[in-house]
């Protein structure tokens, strides 16, 4: 049982290596409007959702300009480069705890509440990646274009940058249900550990009293 769990351990702290420096690479890639503003611009050319130029002209003429949507802001790259930042450091620090603890239940609550963060995370970045633009009530989209059109429809300069977008979100998809799948193993090894090691104390307990009473 423990040689199938440090293997199992090994395999998943590799892939998950790979995973967080693949979500790196790609939104690092991203940052800081690599494709964001481009993809915008498609859409609204194309009436799938606001046109940036629409914010110009409400600025041009005094109007009040409504909220920037979250899915083309900044701050949208900001936060998923930030949070996969977040993913490669607890992936070292996962390490560190698994080379270094010799305590089952600690490394066990220190994982568990990492997959929690990473989940919140992820799931966060998730929603944002997928959220509506509903700046301009003649052109409202419920999700990015690209999520529900496709990239064959999009400029072909454009074609790179919408398969970049689209595998970002599908990434972090996996990344939410990955953590939450570790999460899940994690917990039930815990459970595990725990009713073996209170077995072994009634065995130990009874294995006791038992010399005690032929004595």
């Amino acid at each position: 049982m423990a040689r199938t769990v440090q293997l199992t351990a090994t395999i998943a702290t590799s892939f998950e290596f790979m995973l967080a420096t693949s979500l790196l690479a790609l939104f690092a890639s991203a940052y800081p409007d690599r494709f964001r503003t481009t993809l915008w611009r498609d859409g609204g050319s194309k009436g799938w959702n606001s046109d940036p130029s629409y914010r110009v002209y409400l600025y041009a003429n005094y109007q009040e300009m409504p909220p920037m949507p979250l899915i083309w802001d900044e701050r949208s790259t900001q936060y998923n480069l930030c949070i996969a930042v977040v993913t490669m450091v607890l992936w070292f620090v996962r390490l560190c705890i698994r080379g270094r603890t010799l305590d089952v239940y600690g490394a066990v609550v220190s994982n568990v509440l990492y997959d929690i963060i990473l989940i919140a995370l992820w799931s966060y970045s998730a929603v944002v990646q997928s959220s509506g633009d509903f700046s301009d009530p003649n052109y409202i989209s419920l999700r990015p274009w690209y999520l529900d059109r496709g990239c064959s429809k999009a400029w072909p300069s454009n074609r790179n940058a919408c398969e970049a977008a689209k595998t970002s979100f599908g990434l972090t998809i996996f990344a939410t249900v990955w953590f939450g799948a570790r999460c899940i193993a994690t917990c039930m090894y815990g459970a595990y550990m725990y009713g073996k090691s209170s077995e072994d104390i009634d065995v130990l307990c009874y294995d006791g009293e038992k010399s005690f009473s032929q004595t």
